[in-house]
C-alpha cells in the first residue's frame, strides 16, 4: 500500500497496524475517524509530505524518500527527535518489561535467557547513544545488526522451559524495534546524503 494525501488514514492503520507506533510521534492517536491523510495533517499542523514519506518508508523498506527528508530537514529532525523519545519511553521499556517477566516466570536452570537479556541491555546502550544527538543524526547499522543477532539467538538457541507467550512477546517487541531502527537509519542516511 502506498500512502497518498487522499488515502484514508484509518485504511493505513487497518492494513498496516504496525504503523500505529509511528503515528504517536506526529501527535496522532487512535480515533482518527474517516479522514484523509491530508485532512489529519492539516488539522494538526503536520507536514503532510514528510508524514507520507515516513509512512511509506515504514511500510515498504524499498521506498526511498531521500529528497523529501533532505529538503524538509526541520520536520524530519523533529520526527527523529520524537523517535528518540519514543524509543526511551516506550519501545525499550516494552522489551525490558517482557524480558524481565519472562525471566521471572522461567523455571529452568539451563535457560540462557539471562545472557540474552544482558545482550539486549548492551544493545540498549547503543540505541540510546545512537539517538542521543539532537543535531547529528547519524545512521548506526551496527545496532540493527545486533538486534538481528539477538533475534537469531532467541530463535535458534533458546533453551529450557519458558512461557511461550511471553517469549513471543519479547521476540515481537525486538522485531518491531529492529524494524523501527531500520526506518530511523534510512531517514538518517537521507539527511546525511548517503
Amino acid at each position: 500500500m502506498i500512502v497518498t494525501k487522499d488515502t484514508k488514514l484509518h485504511d493505513v492503520v487497518i492494513n498496516e497496524p504496525a504503523i500505529i507506533a509511528v503515528l504517536s510521534r506526529f501527535g496522532i492517536t487512535l480515533g482518527i475517524g474517516d479522514k484523509s491523510v491530508r485532512l489529519v495533517c492539516d488539522e494538526r499542523g503536520i507536514n503532510a509530505t514528510v508524514f507520507i514519506a515516513v509512512k511509506n518508508s515504514f511500510i515498504n523498506d524499498e521506498y526511498v524518500a531521500a529528497d523529501v527528508f533532505s529538503s524538509n530537514t526541520a520536520d524530519t529532525a523533529s520526527f527523529l527527535k520524537n523517535t528518540a523519545s519514543y524509543y526511551s519511553r516506550f519501545l525499550i521499556p516494552n522489551v525490558e518489561q517482557h524480558f524481565n517477566l519472562l525471566i521471572r516466570r522461567n523455571t529452568a536452570v539451563n535457560s540462557n535467557l539471562e545472557l540474552m537479556r544482558n545482550f539486549f541491555n548492551e544493545v540498549k546502550i547503543d540505541i540510546l547513544d545512537m539517538v542521543s544527538s539532537e543535531t547529528n543524526y547519524a545512521p548506526c547499522p551496527a545496532v540493527e545488526d545486533k538486534l538481528g543477532d539477538l533475534i537469531s539467538m532467541i530463535v535458534i538457541h533458546l533453551s529450557g522451559d519458558y512461557d511461550v507467550n511471553l517469549c513471543q512477546a519479547v521476540l515481537f517487541a525486538i522485531i518491531g524495534l529492529k524494524k523501527d531502527i531500520n526506518l530511523y537509519n534510512r531517514i538518517c542516511c537521507c539527511i546525511a546524503g548517503k
